[in-house]
């Protein structure tokens, strides 16, 4: 029995590793799925009122609206820039605090529950809590998103931490590296999958968390123009505001992801590897 591998260069597994990446832009489902969501959309739109469902050109007419208007596009970017400000701030504290927790027992049993305890507690009670505590808007939200966000960062960046072997560790340390380059070329490179997605998921988190905070108090943003919108039972502007939302999202995720595949592509993928095995009959005599 002789079984062969076959190792496909470091330029091919970068290859493959960003392809999932940039197949996503593509994929000819999501197309489809666009259409018949528009499809249907058109349909029940037809048997309900304006203020319900609204037409897709009056969304349409509104989306035109949004993007054609300086105050409305300074709306969109304070929003974007809110959720992207309170992220930073949780992705650095929340990674030095993984990291702290990851290397010694003492700093995990002081730091983790009271990690663990903010995680538990509800959202909008923060929002609350901000309101009644500060009076400056931006710093509120801030605030808001910090909190809720560093949970996420710092118990993934832990975990990550913890999932290196200690066989590996112990290897490691016996070519008796510097405290950087065993950073560098050991745990820096088995934290880097959680980050990221710790990434993708407080993405989504955030902008929730930011509108939410933005509609108590705030004058600019996405969450004032939506509640702008219901006190006007303008459901078009609605609609109009939550898609662009969502689009500039999917954006977002697929830069992340893009980032993700390059700076992970030594990582060799599941088409990367493959294994020929031939069966060599045997010879007697």
């Amino acid at each position: 029995m002789a079984t062969s591998t076959v190792t496909p260069s470091p330029k091919a597994a970068s290859t493959t590793e960003t392809r999932p990446a940039r197949r996503r832009f593509r994929d000819p489902s999501m197309p489809i799925l666009i259409v018949v969501l528009l499809a249907a959309w058109a349909i029940v739109s037809r048997f309900t009122p304006e203020y319900d469902v609204p037409s897709i050109p009056s969304v349409a007419r509104e989306l035109g609206a949004i993007l054609t208007s300086g105050d409305s596009l300074r709306s969109l970017f304070t929003t974007l820039l809110r959720v992207f400000a309170g992220l930073a701030a949780a992705f650095v504290v929340g990674l030095a605090l993984g990291l702290l927790m990851g290397g010694g027992s003492l700093a995990a049993r002081y730091l983790l529950p009271p990690i663990r305890f903010v995680q538990g507690i509800p959202s909008l009670s923060w929002v609350i809590i901000a309101v009644i505590w500060f009076a400056n808007v931006e710093f509120r939200i801030w605030f808001v998103m910090f909190l809720v966000t560093l949970p996420g960062f710092a118990l993934q960046t832990y975990d990550s931490y913890r999932a290196v072997p200690a066989e590996l560790r112990d290897m490691a340390r016996s070519f008796r590296p510097g405290r950087w380059a065993l950073f560098r070329e050991l745990t820096l490179p088995a934290i880097t999958p959680g980050v990221f997605t710790a990434w993708k998921v407080n993405l989504g988190l955030g902008i929730r968390m930011v509108l939410i905070a933005e509609l108590v108090g705030a004058t600019v943003g996405v969450g004032a123009q939506l509640l702008t919108a219901q006190q006007l039972f303008d459901m078009a502007s609605v609609v109009s505001w939550t898609l662009l939302l969502a689009v500039c999202m999917l954006l977002i995720q697929g830069v992340v992801e893009l980032i993700e595949a390059w700076a992970l592509r030594y990582r060799p993928s599941a088409a990367g590897h493959t294994r020929v095995s031939t069966t060599a009959p045997s010879q007697k005599g």
